[in-house]
């Protein structure tokens, strides 16, 4: 069974727990201080049915990490906008934030349509939400609601059903990653994380990666939903029991990962994209908040330009953090001012990797937003050394499958020794190849061949790859092989006077 996530988001006091819970009978609320003053600070969680989960998030500015953390794996956002107030700062911060990390669609429930003055101004107030998320979102239901009267309560539930039951999931391939939002030791079971799988497939008994730190930990039981179940796929709301790791070394921003597959790094390069209202532009090494998932790291940003970035505009930068984050290559992001604390854009992770011998703003400049062009990119600056199958997808984060898929949609190759490249590789190769014997030839003509041993030393290709060529060449009879080395095709040793 498909599970699907509801995140909220608007203003503080617009009513989104209360509208929780007269949606699921839960109330979200769970800390004795946020039962005090009378608002949401952390997470709360509630069932819509046994296949939805509303995660209700601050609205505070002061608890926007929370927020983001919250929002950052769920498919369908629920937007509460009180008839009272209307549109206001937070409501509008948290509309940036759904935008930059992508959010597909997006719910608005009116609420407190019992304290508004009449219906002219419930239709002025529902007209400038509807101008608000023009372009944010392809289209918006608007249900006006009140939990005191419990008008539009089942309605919006019914909508919200509907939008949950019609969500379409790409196949997934992918290895398992979930990101922490909670952690807490239980008497008689030892460490628990809780957070949305974002993908693959975890099952009781599995090996996992507790990352930042490397620590390898085993799952000792899942619960969704309440129950204890085997396994938990993508979209799937987790709570893990994990034996081999103290809860004091798990934080939210901890992610847990198939063993082996990620890491955590400091440095990345992005593609961003700045809110049309950020007031003051973005300067070369300014500190910024990155919230990456359920993580908040402080970092530095190094333009690629000599200019400053403005309002609205986008560009690839490089993202050093303060500490080390775990990320994948086309991971969303969202990045606010260090103080006074806004958000000011976000992005997506283009590479956790610079590689060595390049001219790094150019490299970093040029990168392609597309992930098969930006792999492309990636593939020819390996020029003579390319990399094989298994490197690519440390590299990018990905399974030895999806980078073949990935590989198909491109015009580049595989072979037999899962390296891949591009005709540019070989061509440039077989051309260092051709040169390189040649001037073999000509200082010993009478020497049938030079030793493959040699060739690599002359050529600095590796030996893997070097095979992988003169297979190629050999292939076009350009070269032929000649016990242990390697000759021209057009050889011939001629003795004199012969």
């Amino acid at each position: 069974m498909t599970q699907v996530v509801i995140g909220t988001a608007g203003h503080i006091d617009h009513g989104k727990t209360a509208l929780v819970k007269a949606l699921t009978g839960m109330d979200t609320d769970s800390l004795a201080e946020e039962k005090a003053r009378g608002m949401t600070i952390d997470l709360g969680f509630a069932f819509l049915n046994e296949s939805v989960t509303i995660i209700d998030v601050p609205g505070h500015e002061k608890f926007i990490r929370n927020m983001v953390a919250g929002v950052s794996t769920i498919n369908i956002a629920l937007l509460v906008v009180a008839a009272d107030d209307g549109i206001m700062p937070q409501t509008r911060e948290h509309l940036h934030i759904l935008k930059l990390l992508n959010i597909p669609q997006c719910v608005v429930a009116l609420s407190k349509i019992d304290l508004a003055e009449d219906g002219e101004w419930l239709d002025l107030i529902e007209l400038e939400i509807r101008e608000l998320t023009e372009g944010i979102f392809e289209s918006v239901d608007v249900v006006r609601t009140s939990v005191h009267t419990n008008e539009g309560i089942t309605e919006l539930k019914q909508l919200l059903e509907s939008k949950a039951s019609a969500v379409q999931l790409s196949k997934d391939e992918s290895f398992f990653r979930l990101q922490v939002d909670r952690v807490f030791s239980m008497t008689g079971f030892g460490t628990v994380v809780t957070g949305t799988v974002i993908s693959g497939r975890l099952k009781k008994g599995d090996s996992v990666d507790v990352l930042p730190g490397n620590i390898s930990a085993k799952v000792r039981g899942i619960q969704s939903h309440g129950a204890d179940v085997q396994s938990v796929q993508r979209d799937d709301r987790a709570a893990v029991n994990l034996s081999g790791v103290e809860a004091e070394k798990v934080f939210r921003g901890s992610e847990l990962a198939a063993p082996g597959k990620l890491q955590a790094v400091s440095k990345f390069t992005a593609h961003i994209q700045l809110t049309t209202d950020m007031k003051k532009e973005l300067k070369h090494r300014q500190r910024v908040r990155v919230h990456l998932g359920t993580a908040e790291v402080m970092a530095r940003v190094y333009l690629t330009s000599n200019k400053n970035l403005t309002a609205g505009s986008s560009a690839n930068v490089i993202i050093e953090l303060e500490h080390p984050a775990v990320m994948a290559s086309e991971d969303r992001f969202v990045m606010r001012s260090y103080s006074p604390m806004h958000t000011i854009g976000g992005g997506t992770v283009l590479t956790t990797f610079i590689p060595k011998g390049v001219k790094i703003k150019d490299w970093v400049s040029e990168l392609d937003l597309d992930l098969e062009k930006r792999f492309g990119q990636l593939v020819a600056t390996f020029k003579r050394n390319p990399k094989m199958v298994f490197d690519w997808g440390r590299a990018l984060q990905m399974t030895d499958n999806n980078v073949r898929d990935l590989v198909k949609k491109t015009d580049l190759n595989t072979s037999k020794r899962s390296f891949v490249f591009s005709d540019e590789n070989v061509q440039n190769c077989s051309g260092l190849i051709i040169k390189s014997l040649e001037q073999f030839h000509e200082k010993n003509p009478l020497r049938k061949a030079m030793s493959a041993d040699v060739l690599q030393q002359v050529t600095g290709l590796s030996g893997k790859w070097l095979v992988e060529v003169l297979d190629i060449m050999e292939k076009d009879a350009s070269i032929r092989s000649a016990g242990t080395g390697v000759a021209l095709a057009s050889h011939k040793v001629e003795l004199a006077g012969g």
